[in-house]
């Protein structure tokens, strides 16, 4: 008898963390993967996070397991026109800051830690969005809609050179800034030394995605959550080989492998890991980052996002 299909999304099915999965290296136990264009034919997804939140808010079907293949502290993600007087967080405040929307979840960890770290006053911050939404926005919080259509990284970024706007807080980094136009800035010249302290001092390493599935597949096929579970691990485990392994595949840079034991001498050997145990300090965060931005009427308790035996399945 033929294997189930399990119908996927990706999000991002090239970054490292998945492609072992979409070549075909990792396979589902008991299931055939079949790669859909959109969530909505999906079975199971990588859900962003906020996103994850906000339909749990709402009562939706889904159900997730442990398993978080994009990560990325978000202190890098603030950018700034050199022009603006902003040099530190503070300087926010009273300033225009331009977003993707509100409920993107790295806008959600950048803010987060703006107010639970720096402490800024998120509702002294003018708010000026590409897809401005009245829904799940925290009360005092002003939110303006940008003019224009097309891509809102180049909207976003063409307003900081111009001085339209005097900082973007994005997903994405800005063409001006892979550019290296003297016009923008990150607001955090060395983020990479920013980030590594704000981990030390919170323990916080953001979770962008979340893999979800829909309730009604869990339903007919109960052995699905630990099948994509395991295979998402096998493909994680893929990815540091495939850097780290006898014959890397990463060798544009050639200490590529040296700045992995650099990051596991801070963050400790299972920084990447797939389950609850690990992860506790980031999902508390984000429920609290969610509940105090409008993304959700109450704090969540992340425990109920996740399957029981996908919650417990012990290693990482």
């Amino acid at each position: 008898m033929a294997n189930p299909k399990l119908r996927f999304y990706f999000r991002e099915p090239t970054i490292d963390t998945n492609i072992a999965i979409t070549d075909g290296t990792v396979k589902a136990d008991g299931f055939d993967f079949e790669f859909v264009p959109t969530e909505d034919e999906a079975d199971a997804w990588d859900c962003g996070f906020a996103a994850r939140v906000r339909a749990y808010a709402k009562g939706l079907p889904h159900i997730s397991i442990p398993a978080f293949p994009n990560r990325k502290f978000r202190l890098a993600y603030i950018f700034v026109n050199s022009q603006a007087g902003v040099d530190s967080p503070k300087d926010l405040e009273g300033k225009r800051v331009g977003i993707m929307q509100w409920d993107n979840t790295a806008g959600v960890w950048a803010r987060g830690a703006l107010q639970h770290y720096y402490g800024v006053d998120l509702t002294r911050i003018r708010w000026l969005a590409v897809k401005a939404k009245k829904e799940g926005v925290a009360e005092g919080i002003r939110q303006e809609q940008i003019e224009g259509r097309g891509d809102p990284d180049a909207i976003l970024d063409k307003l900081l050179v111009e001085g339209g706007i005097d900082a973007v807080i994005g997903p994405n980094i800005l063409p001006s800034i892979t550019n290296r136009d003297p016009r923008t800035r990150r607001l955090f010249r060395d983020y990479r030394a920013e980030e590594q302290k704000y981990f030390k001092e919170t323990r916080i390493f953001p979770t962008s995605h979340v893999v979800t599935f829909k309730e009604d597949f869990v339903k007919r096929h109960p052995n699905a959550p630990i099948a994509l579970l395991k295979a998402f691990r096998r493909s994680r485990d893929e990815a540091f080989n495939r850097l780290e392994g006898p014959d890397p595949s990463i060798i544009i840079y050639s200490w590529a492998a040296a700045a992995v034991g650099e990051q596991r001498a801070l963050m400790g050997d299972n920084y990447w890991a797939y389950d609850i145990e690990h992860n506790r300090t980031t999902l508390e965060a984000m429920t609290q980052f969610a509940y105090d931005q409008g993304l959700s009427p109450n704090r969540i308790d992340y425990r109920t996002f996740f399957h029981p035996e996908a919650f417990a399945f012990l290693g990482s």
